[in-house]
């Protein structure tokens, strides 16, 4: 018989304490339980070591180095984990009690099976579901380079609701260390020249989101240097590896995310507000050839995204379909 997979769920912490039981709980309710619970608390001053010592005899906790950020805090995380494969939750997201069976039947469907997404919702700081997410545009399986050509734009799969095969993780060294926000993206576009993603359609966790915070005001400078990192560090690794040899496919994708989020910074920023953005966006207007769009926002100009008219009929119809869909599966 087939060696039984285990499964190792590492919880990166810092001062949410009030959400961080109900996500323990969630885990502790699981159909098929996790092999482990590991929560690396980043030294909170809130509750958080309270509720840990609480429920010493289901969780271990650990600390990371002080000042370690977050790709450290992740790495780390992973490291202390010892199971086949590992998955992270935040301290403020809810499994739902699907969530590691689905994400080991997921990891048994193949051999060459690396990452294994699934569905999740999003739902309010009471827990409360909103919306449900699914990957209407990824195969149930899909091989290198596919499954790397398929992120070129952003991650096809969510922090809520993943889980990788270890070996592989340390093989592909883990999270990329310098991204100052990006998490996600990141790492499964690492991880896609070393086998298949599988995805399973069922929904396995919930996804706090914190309404009346304006993220992209709040992380544009993160966002935009990360946006270079992964065009300009991680995706050519990520193509040597897979062997891919004509990598024009990445300068278009950068062309296009430099103009989207010139596009949605136009939306955003009155014209007597955008002069400290222009700095951000220079280095990757020089990169990109966008030095023109970005004298036109500079000016106050409105600037449009660039998109064929399927990419605009489809990102019209995606919500429609989300919800028809959504319909369709409920649970």
């Amino acid at each position: 018989m087939p060696k039984e997979l285990t499964i190792s769920v590492g919880i990166p912490a810092f001062n949410q304490g009030e959400y961080l039981e109900a996500t323990i709980l969630s885990l502790l309710e699981q159909r098929r339980p996790p092999d482990e619970i590991v929560i690396s608390d980043h030294y909170s001053t809130d509750q958080t070591p309270d509720i840990i010592a609480k429920y010493a005899k289901h969780v271990r906790g650990v600390k990371p180095p002080p000042g370690v950020g977050v790709s450290g805090q992740w790495n780390y995380t992973f490291s202390c984990l010892n199971s086949d494969w590992v998955t992270l939750l935040s301290s403020d997201d809810l499994a739902r009690p699907n969530y590691c069976e689905v994400l080991l039947r997921g990891a048994a469907r193949r051999e060459d099976s690396v990452l294994v997404r699934a569905g999740w919702e999003n739902g309010d700081l009471n827990g409360k579901a909103t919306s449900k997410e699914y990957l209407l545009s990824v195969k149930p399986v899909s091989l290198p380079p596919d499954n790397l050509l398929e992120q070129r734009n952003g991650p096809k799969a969510s922090f809520a609701a993943f889980a990788v095969r270890r070996e592989t993780l340390n093989k592909s060294g883990g999270y990329p260390v310098g991204m100052e926000s990006f998490g996600d993206w990141p790492l499964f576009m690492q991880l896609a020249p070393y086998g298949s993603f599988i995805y399973e359609n069922e929904l396995i966790s919930l996804y706090r989101i914190f309404e009346g915070v304006d993220k992209f005001r709040l992380r544009l400078g993160m966002w935009i240097r990360d946006e270079q990192r992964m065009f300009y560090e991680v995706m050519p690794l990520a193509a040597e590896r897979a062997g891919m040899t004509d990598t024009a496919w990445i300068a278009k994708a950068s062309r296009e995310n430099f103009n989207r989020y010139l596009a949605t910074a136009s939306e955003r920023y009155k014209p007597e507000e955008r002069a400290a953005v222009v700095e951000l966006f220079s280095g990757w207007a020089e990169r990109v050839g966008g030095g023109e769009l970005l004298v036109t926002f500079a000016g106050g100009g409105e600037i449009k995204e660039s998109r064929t008219v399927a990419q605009r009929v489809k990102s019209t119809l995606r919500p429609v379909a989300h919800r028809l869909y959504a319909s369709l599966h409920r649970g």
